[in-house]
């Protein structure tokens, strides 16, 4: 009796020591080819399907065939390595089994009572027919059902496994309730431990059920149906690098259902397989006994696979439960069975995987490989089993088909001649020695043959399923045996992860998302945190596997092909990536090409943001259809959208590397993956969208806040995310400097003007995307500040901006000659173009009492006489000091002017022909603003002759205009410009100003700063196209901002719509436009015509702008009701919409011909429509 013991293994315990195995990577040059004369041909109607989500390509059917199955046009059968365009290393594989029944049940068993049967295609054996035993085997329901890890939960692979359930299907029953019903009963979107679901190991499982009823004329034994059924569970891992990638995992459930008998004794179970490692002619085989494995191999090159052909090894890793009374528990009672309170010396186990657990069997254990027996096509005395005595002989071991006993000394096939222990060598398991080593009973003729790997005895009884666990591993190493080792590694990884019950690390989690309309737009917001925190890591699969980015598809159908009937089906209309160190990755592809797989999108996911959950959010907006670019939006126009992510395995990544010639590929950034399979989409499902279904409740769009008070150039609105929490309060934002800031910059706050409430203090957050919507929601809506990069215009805009009837007499400005105009404040970066000290060139000597906040339009008039303060360098100081100073020139005296040419003693404000004037229209201001110049002295080549008077080598004279940021004062008395007496005035390195001068403290600050508060300085070198002269009275030369900044000056203003929803009246005024289309209706529905759920002849007519409680009656025009439609009858009860089949209450087609429609509503009244109708021809199903 089976006594078993559910759990399930919460903790992963990984074995460091097979970390180095880990990194062994399979090779992955494959080459086309391989042929195969498969003969089994299937449909596209779930009769297959295909294991191909890692490095092996293996189809299989419905009925037990695995590798010998067509699966689609331009295909070829067989199990590839490499995908579908990979070397075939398996032509075909299956099962045996076989056992007796006690037909006279009289406690023996005599050989008429002895059966077998199997499915092995390549030996013409097919046994077993689709469908649990007893239905017929045409049922549709009799598939292969897939789920696999990225299916969005409660989806449609995990609706459809409710028929895989009814016949017989596994299931995690979350609630308990013993029935399979996959609802999400938090609506979150996401799969919780008390909601059902699928029985998915790994990342994807693919389930089917097959019988031995095949009638016994049409089966290769003549033994008659034993009423034996198979649930057969394929499953593996997504991935392409290390072991994992090459192996795929069997489950075989036994099941007797007692329709011949209630237990079937001395049963035996075969994995077997007709391999072919590219040439079929060459192959070898063996196995391993600690290993319960079997496995095909080349012992040199392969015509196929070059020089180091793969292994392929079958593993058994859960063999059938026994009890076997002394060996795995204390028979007290003698009676043979395992009971209750009897002593336990062995443990079985069924492992189930993550979800169902495992389930433990006390007093038995699972039995290992038992035999593995090799056999050839047309041997005679090893070739294909004819009969099921045959067959018996193979699955015992040790013997030929026909019984006779197999000589490890004189078997021609082996080495057994050349060995002097083949006393000691159990030959049921052919060729267990180690062909790497060379040592031990080998396979030495390499032929094409098959191999099974067998397990047994043991009972298959009514209640009892057996289940048997087989691996399909494959190993590439540097020659054909190194490729053994190889598999026996991944075989040990593989052993792994069955210990641990099939760990599969997590797909990313759902991606939250809403639907918003209005009659402009169809809005996607979806949320970032969950993805961008995703991170799964394991060191067996060798996967950190990251989020790097999301997508969106549209489809003009809920088909998820690229074109229905050669129209485009499918479109990318959006794609963000997270804007980290990976710019693009290329990836090795199946041809052994290297393609471009993924690349940084324009929209860049930014900031920590998105990593909070409650601020993470971007936007999609739609303006116009998406198969029709500049086309408007249709209201009643269907669409299907797909929200998915995609994710990177960051281990096999390799950076670019310019030095190294196999590594380079594109740019600095750019990573390459050698596995092929880094890079991974993970699209969640489709949501319909029916434009204008919510009307009624519209989306908000964007507003604009107004620039209440002050000059800058930045905007501010505001984006609705939760209407509802709309207040209708006023709203303001207002700036402040940070002072703790070098560089200019800005704080923005948010206030509730009506509760005088400040929402949002000292934020940073300069965004202005429609598509980033991130950040702190207030009162339903998140703020948008749009970034502003303050400074001046460009030397080449400020340089055509000079306003003159005459060319321009000065070079165009360019910092390689000193000439433009310069800012010499120090809160804009060094380095930015009009940002320097054109006098010493010195980051330094910056000015630090003049900011941006200060910076206004100015007119740099030429013609108009005025007075500049003037200033020296050169003259003044010891020689060892004066290149350094910039002297007031009534600094100077007698003494300082030997040999500077200098002239004008004692002058330091003098007249010049220019003026500068504040003339901003932004700020409303109109003002002359203080100058100077600098002059140098005439041992530097400079002209200090007290007159401007510029060069075309102005870097050595000089003659650089001061434009101060203080108003014109035609007496020259501002202090700070000329210092006093003993302490005069030092433009660049400054000065202390004695109190005693009756300077205010602001007015010593500045004159201790480089540059005083110099606003700009202006370099102007004469051009050779005028030498002649320079300017004409009237020029001008505008100095203008690029963008004014944000200032303590700025506050714009804004209020919202409480509730954000529309109105009584407009709500009436939307009721008047209720309508149908198409009307007239002429036989077809243009909207069917390429949905592959409708046949064109199913025409609709769709009533639109309906409120959301609705009731329309349709009448003929003789004042018949033919049909009573209801507010239950749309697709949602909020859904502005509602579709008429033109059928009556009977469900018959309505005749053509005119129609009334009346359409009544509480709270808005009646709307009478008419409606033309032509219908189509159709076959009537009724008469």
């Amino acid at each position: 009796m089976k006594h078993k013991k559910l759990f399930k293994i919460q903790n992963i315990i990984l074995l460091s020591l097979l970390v180095f195995i880990f990194s062994i990577g399979v090779y992955a040059e494959v080459e086309k080819g391989g042929s195969t004369n498969g003969f089994y041909k299937t449909n596209e109607t779930g009769e297959f399907f295909v294991f191909d989500i890692n490095n092996l390509f293996l189809p299989l059917d419905n009925k037990g065939v695995i590798a010998d199955v067509i699966p689609g046009q331009g295909s070829i059968a067989g199990g590839k390595l490499g995908g579908d365009n990979g070397t075939v290393f398996l032509f075909s594989s299956g099962f045996y089994l076989s056992g007796y029944t006690d037909k006279n049940n009289d406690g023996t068993l005599a050989e008429n009572e002895m059966w077998g049967n199997g499915v092995l295609s390549a030996s013409r054996i097919e046994d077993y027919q689709p469908g649990p035993y007893g239905v017929s085997q045409g049922d549709p329901k009799n598939k292969v059902y897939t789920v696999r890890a990225q299916d969005k939960a409660f989806g449609p692979s995990w609706q459809d496994w409710k028929d895989a359930v009814s016949i017989g299907a596994d299931f995690y029953d979350g609630d308990g309730d013993g029935v399979y019903n996959p609802v999400d009963k938090n609506g979150d979107g996401a799969w919780n431990v008390n909601e059902d679901r699928p029985d998915l190991i790994g990342d994807v499982t693919a389930w089917t059920v097959y019988n031995d009823g095949v009638p016994t004329a049409l089966r290769r034994y003549t033994v008659e149906p034993q009423g034996t059924e198979i649930h057969q569970t394929v499953f593996g891992f997504q991935t392409k690098t290390g072991a994992v990638s090459n192996m795929m995992f069997v489950r075989y459930r036994l099941i007797n259902t007692g329709a011949v008998a209630d237990t079937f004794y001395n049963c035996y179970f075969s994995a077997a397989a007709d391999p072919d490692l590219g040439d079929h002619l060459d192959d070898l085989v063996g196995c391993d006994i600690d290993l319960s494995a079997g496995y095909v191999y080349n012992g040199s090159a392969d015509a196929d696979f070059g020089p180091n052909p793969p292994c392929f090894l079958m593993d058994f890793f859960q063999g059938p439960v026994v009890y076997i009374p002394g060996e795995t528990f204390v028979d007290a009672n003698g009676n043979g069975l395992y009971d209750e309170g009897e002593t336990a010396l062995d443990t079985a186990f069924n492992v189930n995987g993550r979800q169902l657990g495992i389930i433990e069997y006390p007093g038995a254990t699972n039995k290992p490989l038992t035999a593995m027996t090799q056999y050839m096509q047309s041997h005679p005395s090893h070739g294909d089993p004819d009969t099921h005595f045959e067959l018996r002989n193979y699955l015992l071991g040790g013997r030929g088909k026909n019984g006779d006993s197999l000589y490890v000394s004189n078997w021609e096939f082996g080495n057994g001649d050349e060995l002097s222990d083949t006393a000691q060598i159990d030959t049921r398991y052919m060729y267990s020695g180690d062909p790497v080593l060379g040592t031990g009973w080998l396979n030495t003729n390499p032929i094409d043959q098959r191999q099974m790997s067998n397990t047994g005895p043991f009972k298959l009884i009514v209640g009892e399923p057996q289940d048997i666990i087989v691996a399909y591993v494959v190993g590439r190493g540097d020659s054909g045996p190194n490729s053994v080792n190889v598999a026996k590694e991944y075989s040990a990884v593989a052993q792994l992860i069955f210990d641990n019950n099939f760990p599969s690390p997590p797909p990313p989690p759902p991606i939250p998302y809403t639907v918003k309309m209005n009659e402009d737009y169809i809005e996607i917001d979806f949320e970032t945190a969950d993805n961008l925190n995703y991170n799964a890591v394991d060191t067996v699969f060798q996967i950190d596997r990251k989020t790097q980015g999301f997508f969106i598809n549209a489809y003009r159908t809920s088909s998820t092909e690229n074109s229905i009937n050669g129209i485009q089906n499918k479109k990318q209309i959006a794609a963000f990536s997270v804007d980290n160190f990976i710019n693009d990755v290329y990836a090795l592809s199946s041809n052994g090409g290297v393609d471009l797989v993924m690349t940084k999108n324009d929209d860049l996911i930014t900031g920590e943001d998105f990593l909070d959950p409650a601020k993470g959010r971007v936007r999609v907006r739609i303006t116009s259809n998406p198969f029709e670019p500049g086309s408007p939006l249709t209201k009643g126009e269907e669409f299907y959208f797909q929200l998915g992510s995609f994710t990177l395995n960051h281990i096999p990544l390799v950076g670019y590397q310019p030095a190294d010639t196999n590594f380079v590929y594109g740019d600095v950034g750019d990573y390459y993956d050698p596995t092929g399979g880094a890079y991974k989409e993970w699209p969640r499902g489709t949501f319909k969208v029916v434009f204008g279904s919510d009307f009624y409740s519209p989306s908000v769009s964007d507003a604009a806040a107004e620039n209440a008070t002050g000059a800058t150039d930045g905007e501010v609105k505001y984006i609705v995310v939760d209407k509802t929490q709309l207040t209708g309060d006023n709203y303001s934002v207002e700036f402040f400097q940070d002072d703790t800031s070098t560089l200019y910059s800005n704080f923005w706050k948010l206030t509730n003007q009506t509760t005088n409430t400040v929402l949002i203090d000292s934020s940073k957050n300069f965004n202005f995307s429609d598509k980033d919507i991130s950040g702190t929601v207030v009162d339903g809506f998140v703020m948008r500040v749009m970034p502003i990069d303050p400074g001046l215009k460009s030397q080449s805009e400020l340089t055509a901006g000079y306003q003159s009837v005459n060319p321009t007499w000065f070079e165009p400005f360019s910092r390689t000659g000193l000439g433009g105009v310069y800012y010499v404040g120090t809160d804009i970066a060094a380095g930015t173009p009009y940002v320097g000290n054109p006098l010493t060139n010195m980051d330094s000597q910056r000015s630090t009492k003049i900011s941006v906040d200060k910076l206004r339009r100015v007119e740099l008039r030429f013609g108009e006489t005025s007075k500049a303060y003037r200033y020296v360098n050169g003259i003044v100081g010891t020689p060892f000091t004066r290149g350094k100073t910039f002297a007031y020139a009534e600094a100077v005296e007698a003494g300082d002017t030997t040999g500077s040419n200098f002239k004008r003693l004692g002058e330091g404000f003098v007249d010049v022909p220019f003026s500068a004037w504040v003339v901003d229209e932004r700020y409303g201001e109109e003002y002359q603003l203080a100058t100077g110049f600098v002059e140098r002295t005439a041992l530097f080549e400079g002209i200090p002759d007290g007159i401007w008077n510029p060069t075309n080598a102005i870097e050595k004279t000089l003659e650089t205009i001061l434009i101060f940021n203080s108003p014109y004062d035609a007496n020259g008395a501002n202090v700070i410009y000329t210092g006093v007496a003993g302490d005069w005035a030092d433009l660049i390195s400054g000065y202390t100003l004695p109190a005693a001068s009756g300077a205010t403290a602001e007015e010593i600050e500045i004159a201790a700063s480089p540059y005083f508060n110099t606003m700009y300085v202006v370099n102007l070198p004469v051009s050779d196209i005028r030498p002649e002269g320079t300017f004409t009275a009237g020029d001008i030369l505008p100095i203008e901002l690029s963008e004014y900044p944000y200032t303590e000056k700025d506050m714009f203003e804004f209020s919202t719509s409480e509730g954000g929803s529309l109105s009584q009246t407009a709500k009436k005024e939307l009721f008047e436009k209720v309508n149908v289309f198409p009307n007239p209706l002429f036989a077809h529905n243009p909207a069917t015509s390429y949905d592959p759920n409708r046949a064109p002849d199913d025409a609709f007519v769709t009533f639109s702008n309906l409120p959301d409680e609705v009731t329309i009656k349709i009448y003929s025009l003789s004042g018949i009701l033919l049909k009573t439609l209801r507010t239950e009858d749309k697709d949602s009860p909020g859904s502005t919409f509602l579709r008429w089949d033109l059928k009556n209450e009977a469900e018959l087609r309505v005749a053509s011909g005119m129609y009334i429609a009346m359409v009544e509503s509480p709270g808005f009244g009646q709307k009478i429509l008419k409606l033309a109708i032509i219908m189509p021809q159709k076959q009537l199903q009724r008469f």
